[in-house]
Order: structure tokens, then sequence, then C-alpha cells
């Protein structure tokens, strides 16, 4: 009775085990990571004077980070300024310009009068080439001061350390005071959108496109779903494995989804119950000896 019993039970889980397609979508284990982690540094060397931002503030592109000490270049931007403004020089040096060509003139009459010299004339024709000169280099000289308060400018700029893109401080290196050479000041982590990274079996490579929608079920917050989009598609199957990468971009406008929990990603697509080691080859072979002396014929 009892082998009866054992015989019928493993008929029935050997019924059970029949490949049969399972759902119209596919559940995967997945990761919710950031999109990237940067570490910020300065461009260049210099002391830490003061960092302005603490581990875990929100950033926006382009929100000041850190401030290195930066005296001599602001200095070098006041003396730049003042070289730059030459507006009364250029004044000066155009009057002068205009003076010498109404000298000129009244002398090329007094030359055609035969009241003049020639040395006379000469030397006003010189006098107005010179101050057209004069006028011109002043022109010159002011665009080249103005360059010069450009370049300063920008040195100091290179004193404040500003985000490359809007996310969340991860981690403080360096404090007030210390040296920035090689060495990164802060670690920003950008979260919108957010990186989900999937490890799905080979038998769904080809099945999931690239932009296919996804349900993403994230562990934190509990209860919540999420609509993400297929990002990165692996174009190679690890063949140890069986499987392949897959990488999902989910929006977090509102920081509501946090990076580095777990979560469940469900693709619109089906997947093939596996097959039992049974059934894989000799189902007989594979039947506990109890079972098999019930099907061996007997003679």
């Amino acid at each position: 009775m009892i082998k009866t019993i054992m015989l019928s039970t493993y008929a029935s889980l050997v019924l059970f085990s029949i490949p049969l397609w399972a759902q119209d979508y596919t559940e995967l284990d997945c990761l919710v990571k950031p999109e990237m982690y940067i570490d910020i540094s300065s461009p260049v060397d210099g002391v830490l004077e003061s960092v302005l931002v603490n581990k875990s503030d929100r950033v926006t592109k382009g929100q000041e980070l850190a401030k290195l000490e930066a005296s001599v270049e602001a200095a070098n931007v006041e003396v730049a300024a003042q070289e730059a403004r030459m507006g009364n020089l250029i004044h000066a040096k155009k009057l002068h310009f205009q003076y010498a060509q109404r000298k000129m003139e009244r002398i090329a009459d007094l030359f055609r009068g035969k009241v003049s010299s020639t040395q006379e004339y000469d030397e006003a024709a010189t006098e107005v080439a010179l101050a057209k000169s004069q006028w011109l280099q002043s022109q010159l000289d002011k665009r080249k001061n103005e360059l010069k308060l450009a370049l300063a400018k920008a040195q100091l700029e290179q004193k404040t350390i500003k985000s490359p893109i809007n996310g969340i401080v991860v981690e403080r290196y360096l404090m007030p005071g210390e040296s920035v050479e090689n060495q990164p000041i802060l670690q920003l982590a950008k979260i919108d959108p957010l990186m989900v990274e999937v490890v799905a079996p080979a038998e769904l490579f080809g099945k999931i496109q690239q932009n296919m929608a996804v349900e993403v079920y994230p562990d934190i917050p509990v209860n919540s779903n999420y609509q993400a989009t297929v990002s990165v598609i692996d174009r190679m199957i690890d063949a140890a494995s069986g499987s392949f990468s897959i990488r999902l971009s989910l929006p977090n406008p509102d920081d509501k989804l946090i990076g580095g929990s777990k979560c469940i990603a469900r693709f619109a697509v089906k997947l093939p119950a596996s097959l039992p080691a049974s059934l894989t080859g000799s189902a007989e072979d594979e039947l506990p000896e109890d079972i098999q002396a019930l099907l061996t014929p007997k003679n």
C-alpha cells in the first residue's frame, strides 16, 4: 500500500513538471544604484579654504561646492581690471591725432601758397602719422589688457569648485586647510535617473529590447512600483552562468528611491519553465530504487 502511494505521488510530481509556459511576464532580481559616481577634484593645486556642502546634501549643476585660498588670484584680477580701464588714454590719443590732422591742413595751405617750407610740411605729416600710430596702439593695448583681465578672472574662477551634475554628496575627503594636490575633495552620486542592474537568463536574450518598458518593485519604499526603460543590453552571454546583463534607467525626480536597495524587475516577456533532470534523459535512471523496483517488469 505504501509503495502504491509513493508511486502515485511521484507520478503526480512528474506530471506537473511537464514544461509549461509561465505567466505573461518574467520577474528577475535587480539592484538599484546611482547612475554614476564622480570624484570632484580641483583643476589647480592649492590649499582648501572652505567646503560648502555636507554629506547627503542635494546639489545642483553649477552649484559651488568648495573654495581654495585665492588671495593672489583676486589681487591679479584687481590689477588687470585697472589696466583694462584705458578709455581716457584712448580718447586723449584720438584728440592728439585729430589736432595733428588740423595742423597739417593749415601748414599744407601755407605750403601751397609758398609761405611754409618743405621741412615744416614734412614735420606736420610725420606728426600726423605718429599720432595715428599711438592712437591705434592704445586701442591694441586696451584689447590686450582686457584679455589679461579675462585670464586673471579665469584663474580666480578655478579656485572655486562647482558641481558638474545634479546629485547628492556621498563623501567628503578633505577638510579646510588641507592640500588638494592629486586628491579628490568630494564624491557625488547622480540619482536621477537611477540605474537598475539586472542579470537575466540566456533564454531571454533577444526577447528584451532597447527602450522596453519595465516595472520595478523596490524594497524601499515598500509596496511601490515604478516604470523604468531598458537602456543597455549586454551583447555577450556569460557561458559559465548562462546569463547576460541588462541595465535599466529609472527616473527619480522626487528622490523617493534609494540607491543600493534591492528590487524586482518585471519584464513583459515569457520564460519557459525549466525541465526537471528526470525528463532530460532517461526517466527511469533518475527514479529512486524502490520506485524503479515497482516499475521493473517481473518474469
